[in-house]
């Protein structure tokens, strides 16, 4: 999309052929020397800059028919039948700027989520094992972001994401959360062999998404697959069951159950050995307490 042009003029004495040439400006007669731009005649004074009013006649400017203007540089002299004009100084003032290198953009630019790029800036931020950035132009390429970066599908598939852009094969399944098909360049989560939108891969509790985010898997058995759920890791701590030794929450690891209590595989300890007793023989004391078999045979022993 083409935001501004540079351009240039240069003045024209009027002759007795253009004795009735009009300003397309102010509408009087041109009786001396003109300037012309997009097949319009104006006087050198009329074709001036559209903020500070510097005639522009005989040299460079910018022009532009759709750039955006706060409402402290519209000027009332010009006309809304004309282009906006700006000499080099009050165009560097409301020229949009690059995104990435923060240049100024003179010409043509790719526009991306509201954000504007020169089209040689804005290419894929993707790097290789070796250091190598990709560099590919993304202009007219389907566009695969992440933490405020873009990439092309080769690289954003290579990213430890748990996110994929939708591959040929997977365009003809459909989301196992809403049953919907995904779209060409759409992204994809993936999670043993099922498919997901990222905004349907959320968490059962909470609703967030769990895309490329570390994430628990709940299922009562592999042929419930419908009861399956999804606990981001804040929901799964809040619903973890306390280890009925040290009262702390059984986050990560394997829990020893025993008598409707849970236990850390750490504090399910013999007490004379205070070795982990595990899934091993063990017997259990008077007062509650647990020894493992070595040391519940040299007690009989004793």
């Amino acid at each position: 999309m083409v935001e501004t042009q540079k351009s240039s003029t240069a003045l024209q004495q009027v002759t007795s052929s253009d004795a009735s040439t009009i300003c397309s400006k102010c509408g009087e007669k041109i009786l001396n020397v003109m300037t012309a731009d997009e097949n319009k005649v104006y006087h050198p004074h009329c074709f001036n800059c559209s903020d500070c009013g510097k005639t522009l006649a005989g040299g460079f400017f910018y022009k532009s028919k759709n750039i955006k203007f706060d409402e402290s540089t519209i000027i009332s002299r010009n006309s809304l039948n004309e282009p906006v004009r700006f000499c080099e100084t009050c165009f560097k003032k409301v020229a949009p700027k690059c995104a990435r290198c923060q240049n100024i953009i003179e010409a043509s630019s790719v526009v991306w989520e509201d954000k504007k790029f020169h089209e040689s800036c804005f290419t894929c931020l993707g790097v290789d094992k070796n250091g190598t950035q990709c560099q590919k132009p993304m202009k007219d390429e389907p566009v695969y972001p992440l933490n405020d970066k873009w990439y092309c599908k080769g690289c954003f598939d290579k990213l430890d994401t748990g996110v994929s852009a939708a591959a040929r094969d997977i365009l003809s399944k459909k989301c196992r959360q809403c049953y919907k098909e995904f779209a060409p360049g759409s992204l994809v989560s993936e999670y043993k062999g099922d498919y997901y939108h990222p905004t349907c891969f959320i968490c059962s509790q909470c609703n967030t998404s769990i895309a490329s985010k570390s994430f628990y898997h709940q299922s009562k058995s592999d042929d419930q697959r419908s009861e399956a759920k999804f606990l981001c890791e804040n929901c799964h701590i809040q619903n973890a069951q306390e280890c009925t030794e040290c009262k702390n929450k059984i986050v990560s690891g394997e829990a020893i159950g025993f008598e409707d209590k849970q236990y850390h595989r750490s504090c399910f300890v013999c007490r004379n050995c205070h070795n982990e007793i595990g899934t091993s023989h063990f017997f259990k004391t008077k007062d509650g307490k647990y020894l493992c078999q070595n040391c519940s045979i040299q007690q009989q022993q004793q």
